[in-house]
This record gives C-alpha cells, structure tokens and sequence, in this order.
C-alpha cells in the first residue's frame, strides 16, 4: 500500500461501516506467507462510499492515532491476531 488510508479520515454519521478479515495470498508466495487484512467497508444508502484495508501492525497504530470511538476497530485487531494465532 503506497499510503495507509485513515480510518475516520471522511466518515459521516450516515456512513454504515462493516469489516471482515481476510487471510489471502497476495501473489507473492504461499497463503502461509500472506499476512491477514482486516478490510473495512463504508456505505451510505447500500453504495460503497470507501473501503481501506489493514494488516495486524498498521491496525494498531491506526488505533492508536484516533481520537474517536474505536469499538469495531479493536474487535476487528482481535480478530487479526487469533486468524495469526498470537
């Protein structure tokens, strides 16, 4: 990822986000190699607005940068480090 996009960075109140997290291979090597994402999506009116996508390491210092309400973001750094078994 060339730049990290910001979790928050436009969100609005209308904005539905939901996550999943994702263990792929990216093209590189085996699916063992490939690190999990934690994939974030931002609807408003069932239309994708934004989406940004995360690895274990760069979830938390997302989180530890915001100044806001974190909830799903931390639930979905749990997710990321038992999908990595630590």
């Amino acid at each position: 990822m060339a730049s990290m996009p910001s979790l928050l960075n436009t969100r609005r109140v209308d904005e539905e986000l939901t996550w999943q997290v994702r263990d792929e291979a990216d093209g590189r090597g085996s699916r063992q190699e490939a690190l999990p994402k934690a994939c974030f999506y931002w609807k408003r009116d069932g239309q994708l607005v934004r989406s940004a996508e995360f690895t274990q390491s760069e979830l938390e210092v997302e989180i530890e940068r915001l100044n806001a309400d974190v909830t799903q973001f931390v639930i979905a750094l749990k997710m990321l480090a038992l999908s990595r078994g630590s």
